[in-house]
Parts: structure tokens; C-alpha cells; sequence
């Protein structure tokens, strides 16, 4: 029964390079050999074909050994191998393929996305290997119920799985109502063949936060076998290209579960019935751990809603933001005083509105627990912001007294009331800090002269709060802490956290290493002792630099932590930001995730440092940071500090604007922001240079870097 199955693989991957070799020979008659094949927006070419082999392909004419490799993996017996070999080669066919077709300006229609870029893998790799996505869902064919693949979708984003759709499917979710794209983790990428985007899109991973080159095929297909959890559900009637498809992702090491009777090749492929039972048979083949919080309010809630925007057309009712005081706390209590699932609203509630309207609010969340301590009740304050987003409907921007909450028509439609916000983080807390919190109470208060009086006593907490931080400095503590929650997908990263240097992907500083040890004393945040002072100007200890060399598996000796230039700490591919050496303005220039230009003093846009920073390499005058770090006081100690910050994007100006205005104040230069350039000055060295002599910028008289 096999033998028909691997000879419909075959024929199916025959077919796709036919395909291919067509439509490249008419690219060739149209635009001539040495026309550009590359997709948008990704540092990688045409990326399974950059990652499964040693071809560079940049032209049209640079594809064809490329097919040719293609055409000698597809070989005509029916063998297992010779299927997988010929999944393998479908899979470099359709990328080259889909890349034709973005050369010539196709667009697939709405909601289609095609090809997704290195920005959005970036911006999902934090979500990626903290473990808010899980795993990954690639659903293909056509449903022969729509509800039922809807559901599945649906089921899919509440657990937090990464979600992509290919093929009839996607108008089907479409019709159905399901909320898709980058915002909910949900990403339809277009007919059938367009799932390589998938694949690509994996194989990325691998590039970006594997450490892996081009083409190191074993590696990277033991990388996507073992750290990508991705499966595939693919619905309907199985035809050769299904199947020569199907083959690819099970090379790649992607469980194939149909809803057709088909052989069962254990691990790899299965019949499963559509639905509820296929979703639990997906995540239970890829040993996906899934935490379901099953929260009862009247709208979906899960991790994959977190990115919702809800614009203002669409709220029903906000809270904060400017148009109303309000504020958030989290304070602690003894056990005694804190009555669990006590859920009180003091004041007008949303059915009091009319829509559009606005309240004052003051959250207030009181935990208790035998393991809890003081310093945890800002790390839980902050889990807030994630909580309110996990709601489709209910969006959270800010915190403490600059909180802002939106609520949808269609939540509140389907019956949200703000009992249902108290709802989600009860919840939420005792699932999420359940080794330290035991009760969870929390009051809303909405009437203007209680919120102006609870602030007054927030206010003061804050305070409070900002004093002990800043007496926490790394000479003041005998430990930091690991995170190495990267290595899910950078199996050599070691992120050491201190009080004055927080995790590259800007969103772990020492408290929460430290809370993060006592919620998971096995976890990825462990005490690291700072052992005997090596070197205090570059950051060096010999207790970091045994943790790091065990922890990275002996492929890093060591760094230091507030250099640069001499054995700078790894990055694995979450940073929110890059510094980069530029040797012509003997300083360094930074770049944000966000930015979108490809021109920079250093010849490099983000995607493209970010391939040659990431993967847990040591790359000095390179280095990935979190954006806050360049505020610390050790930030680039060993090199001088913020006056080597010759050149950052206008956007990151913008953000740290005020903030790094006040840290170049207290180094005694309060004019040095306005000596920093951005892309609306220089995007080239020369200019660059010109620009910093004429603002007198301090870098150019600093001892030089090389």
C-alpha cells in the first residue's frame, strides 16, 4: 500500500520542478540571466536552498544549478527514501518558485501573506523560546467541513501555537471569522504551494538563532526535527503535489496527520479524524507542552491575541491613555487577609457607557503566598500587560500610572464586563506564578475620587520601588542570573542577567531572574555566582565564566560583560537592538528591530546584522542588546559608554529620547543626544564622519577602538 503512496511523492516533486524549470526559462526570456531572484526582506536569498546547500542564488540564471541539484534527488523507484528525497526537492523547487513570483511583482490576494520576512521571525522569536508559542500548526488542503478547520485554528491560537494556512483552507477560516495575521500569530499564506513559506520560514529559524550557515543540511534538518516543533495537518483529498509537499515537511522532520486513509509511517505520518482529536494528536506527536488555562469569560483567550491592536473605531470602552486618570498595583499580603477569587468593581461598569466612552480605572491586585516576597510584586505588575492582551478584544499598552486599556464592540457584544478583566488575571497569576502566589484578589475601582485616591498610595509604592532599584547594582550583589530560555533554538546562548545589565531581548532584568528561579528552581533562570573579580572595567568573573562555559556546552570560554570589542556576550536572535562597530566614526551605531531601511554607516540593514550577530557567536564590534541597557551605567564600560553612540535610528531617538537626554546629563554631556546621528543625517561613513566634526561629538577624541 506504500509503494502508490512514495510513487504519487514522486511524480508530485516531477511536476513542481517542470513547474519550475518553465517559469524560470520565461523569467530567463524576459529579464536575461543575470536578473535578481531574492525574496523581500530577508537576509537568507531564496532560504531552503541557502540552508540545504552550498548554491548561492542571486540571479536568475544562479537557479538553475539549483533545479538541477533538484532534479537529481527525484529518482523513479518507490522506495521511502527515494519519497522523502524527492519531498526534499519539491521543497527547493517550490521556494525558487515562489521567489519567481515575487520577482515579477505577484501578489497573492488578501488575507493572502506569501513570503513572511525576517522582521516578523525576529519579532516572534522572543515568543518562540519563552515558550508563549509553543510549538507550530501548518494546516493545508481543504476542510470538508469549514467549521470544523475554523475550530481547529481556533483551538490552535488559544493554545499559542504559531499558525500557518495554505491552500482552500484559508478562505475557508477566512469565512468563518477567525482573526489572522501577524497580530494573532496566524499567518494564510496563499495556495498550496505557497506553504514553503513554512518551511522557509523554519529554515530561518535554524539561520537566525541556530548558529547555522549555508548549506549545512544534516544540521539544519536535525535543527527542524528537533528544535522547530512544527507538524502539519493537511485536510482533504491527497493528489501528487499534496503529497510530494507532505513528503518535504516530512523530511524536514514535520508529523504529516491526514484526515484520509492513509499508511501510518510512525512519527511521521498518521490518519487522524479532523478536529479536536488532530489537534491533540499534533501537539502530542511534536511533544509540544502546552499549558491550557482554560479562563472562563465570554471571549477567546490565549497567547496568539496578544499582538491585537483594536483601533479606535472599533472600542467600545477605554480606560487611561490620557482621556482618564488611572493606574495599576500589585501589592502583597499575608495569607490571612487575602480572600481568593474575590473579584469586586467599585463604580460604573462598561454597560454604562455609551460606546466610545471612557472611565477612570485603578487596578488593584493583591496576592498572597507562602514563597512571596516583596521584590516579586513589580515582576507580577508587569505579567498585567501580557494578561489583559492574552484577550481577543481587550488590548493593555503601558503601566503603573500611564496604563491604558481598550475593550472591543465585539467583546463586549459577546457580554465582557470588567469582572471578566479581574477574571483573566486571577487566573493568569495563580497558573503563572503558582510556585509563589496562593490567593489572588483583585479590585476595580472606576469612580474618579477613588482612583485619584488609590493613585496617591500608588505613587508612592512606585517610588519606593524605583529607590531599592537603584541600590541594586552589580557590585551590590554576590550573584546574577542565567536566562537561557533561547536555547530552545540557540543551543549555545547563555544570556547572563544583572541588576545593571537586563537580558538582550529587553524584556528579563535581575528581578525577574530572580523571580523566575524561585517559580522554577530547575528553570532557565539559575543564580550564577559572580566567583572572583577577573577584570572589573571589561566585567569579568570566574565564577560567569564557568557558568557560561558549561552552559554553552564548552563552545564559549567566557566573556565579558561590559565589553564590545574583547569576548562580548553571545546573542541568540531576540535582541531588540543591534551596536555595530563603525571604524570610520571610531564609535558604534544602533540599530532597532523595527527598522526598516538597508542603509546604515555600517552597510548593513537590521536583517542582515542580525545573521552574522545571532546564533550564539562571539562577534566583536558586534553585539545584540536590549534597548533599556543603553541607559545602565555599564553599558560599554570597557569602551567609554554612551559617547561612543555615534549614529542610532531616528525611532530610537525617539523612544529613548528623554531617557538618554538624562543619562547624558548626569556624564556631564547634555548635548550629546543632539550630536547623534540617525537615517535622516547619514546612512554612509563619509557623511557620517562629516556630520559628527561638525557637532564636536566626543567619539571622534576617545582613545581608538581598532
Amino acid at each position: 500500500m506504500t509503494e502508490p503512496l512514495f510513487a504519487s511523492c514522486i511524480r508530485g516533486a516531477r511536476a513542481v520542478l517542470a513547474l519550475a524549470r518553465d517559469s524560470l526559462s520565461d523569467a530567463i526570456a524576459r529579464r536575461g540571466p543575470e536578473g535578481s531572484l531574492a525574496y523581500p526582506g530577508t537576509a537568507y536569498e531564496i532560504p531552503v536552498v541557502f540552508g540545504l546547500t552550498d548554491l548561492e542564488v542571486t540571479t536568475l540564471r544562479g537557479a538553475e544549478p539549483a533545479l538541477s541539484l533538484a532534479e537529481g534527488m527525484i529518482r523513479d523507484r518507490p522506495t521511502a527514501e527515494n519519497a522523502l528525497d524527492a519531498g526534499a526537492a519539491t521543497l527547493l523547487c517550490a521556494d525558487i518558485l515562489e521567489a519567481l513570483g515575487h520577482a515579477e511583482g505577484r501578489t497573492y490576494p488578501a488575507p493572502c501573506v506569501g513570503f513572511v520576512p525576517d522582521s516578523v521571525l525576529r519579532k516572534l522569536g522572543i515568543f518562540m523560546v519563552d515558550g508563549s508559542v509553543p510549538g507550530v500548526a501548518v494546516v493545508v488542503g481543504r476542510a470538508s467541513d469549514p467549521a470544523v478547520a475554523a475550530s481547529m485554528v481556533r483551538d490552535f491560537q488559544e493554545v499559542g501555537l504559531l499558525v500557518f494556512l495554505a491552500g482552500d483552507v484559508v478562505g475557508q477560516v477566512e469565512a468563518s471569522g477567525i482573526k489572522m495575521g501577524e497580530d494573532f500569530r496566524t499567518f494564510p499564506l496563499g495556495p498550496l504551494p505557497a506553504v514553503v513559506h513554512a518551511v522557509n520560514f523554519a529554515v530561518r529559524a535554524g539561520l537566525t538563532f541556530g548558529g547555522l550557515g549555508r548549506g549545512q543540511a544534516e544540521p539544519m534538518l536535525s535543527y527542524l526535527a528537533t528544535r522547530v516543533k512544527a507538524f502539519v495537518c493537511a485536510l482533504g483529498p491527497l493528489d501528487d503535489l499534496s503529497l510530494a509537499i507532505a513528503a518535504g515537511a516530512m523530511k524536514a522532520g514535520f508529523p504529516v496527520l491526514s484526515d484520509q486513509a492513509v499508511p501510518a509511517i510512525p512519527g511521521a505520518l498518521l490518519s487522524c479524524p479532523p478536529g479536536e482529536e488532530m489537534v491533540r494528536a499534533g501537539i502530542e506527536a511534536r511533544g509540544i507542552k502546552a499549558k491550557i488555562v482554560k479562563v472562563p469569560v465570554p471571549i477567546a483567550f490565549g497567547p496568539s491575541y496578544e499582538g491585537e491592536r483594536i483601533r479606535k473605531a472599533d472600542t467600545y470602552a477605554e480606560f487611561g491613555g490620557g482621556r482618564t486618570v488611572a493606574y495599576e498595583l500589585v501589592t502583597s499580603a499575608p495569607l490571612s487577609e487575602v480572600r481568593d477569587r474575590e473579584i469586586r468593581v467599585v463604580g460604573p461598569d462598561i454597560p454604562d457607557l455609551e460606546k466610545g466612552g471612557a472611565l477612570p480605572l485603578g487596578l488593584v491586585v493583591t496576592v498572597a503566598g507562602a514563597r512571596m516576597q516583596k521584590d516579586f510584586e513589580s515582576v507580577l505588575e508587569r505579567r498585567i500587560h501580557r494578561i489583559v492582551n492574552f484577550g481577543e478584544g481587550t488590548m493593555h499598552v503601558a503601566q503603573r500610572d500611564t496604563t491604558w486599556i481598550r475593550i472591543s464592540d465585539e467583546a463586549v457584544a459577546r457580554g465582557f464586563r470588567l469582572a471578566d478583566l479581574g477574571t483573566m488575571i486571577h487566573a493568569k497569576m495563580l497558573s503563572d506564578f503558582e510556585n509563589i502566589v496562593d490567593r489572588v484578589a483583585v479590585t476595580i475601582h472606576t469612580r474618579e475620587e477613588d482612583v485619584r485616591a488609590g493613585l496617591a498610595g500608588a505613587r508612592t509604592v512606585y517610588a519606593e520601588r524605583d529607590a531599592r532599584a537603584r541600590t541594586l547594582t552589580d557590585d551590590a550583589v554576590g550573584e546574577f542570573y542565567s536566562c537561557t530560555l533561547c536555547q530552545s533554538f540557540a543551543p549555545n546562548h547563555v544570556c547572563i542577567v544583572t541588576p545593571e545589565r537586563l537580558g538582550l531581548c529587553g524584556a528579563i532584568n535581575w528581578l525577574d531572574g530572580k523571580a523566575g528561579y524561585e517559580i522554577t528552581p530547575t528553570g532557565p533562570n539559575q543564580p550564577v555566582p559572580k566567583g572572583d573579580e577577573r577584570d572589573p572595567v571589561k566585567g569579568a568573573w570566574e565564577g560567569v565564566n564557568a557558568f557560561v562555559r558549561e552552559h554553552s556546552r564548552n563552545t564559549v570560554p567566557g566573556f565579558n560583560l561590559y565589553s564590545i570589542m574583547e569576548a562580548p556576550m553571545t546573542s541568540c536572535g531576540c535582541f531588540e537592538c543591534i551596536l555595530a562597530l563603525v571604524p570610520e566614526a571610531n564609535g558604534f551605531m544602533v540599530v532597532n528591530r523595527e527598522y526598516a531601511g538597508a542603509e546604515t554607516p555600517c552597510g548593513m540593514g537590521f536583517s542582515t546584522l542580525a545573521g552574522s550577530v545571532g546564533g550564539g557567536v562571539q562577534t566583536p564590534g558586534f553585539m545584540g542588546v536590549g534597548k533599556q541597557y543603553l541607559l545602565s551605567r555599564k553599558f560599554l564600560a570597557a569602551e567609554g559608554g554612551l559617547p561612543r553612540i555615534v549614529w542610532m535610528t531616528k525611532e530610537m531617538k525617539e523612544q529613548l529620547g528623554p531617557a538618554l537626554a538624562k543619562r547624558a546629563g548626569e556624564i556631564g554631556m547634555p548635548d550629546l543626544l543632539d550630536k547623534i546621528a540617525d537615517e535622516t543625517i547619514a546612512v554612509t561613513p563619509e557623511r557620517l564622519r562629516e556630520y559628527l566634526e561638525k557637532a564636536g561629538h566626543p567619539a571622534l577624541s576617545m582613545k581608538p577602538l581598532v
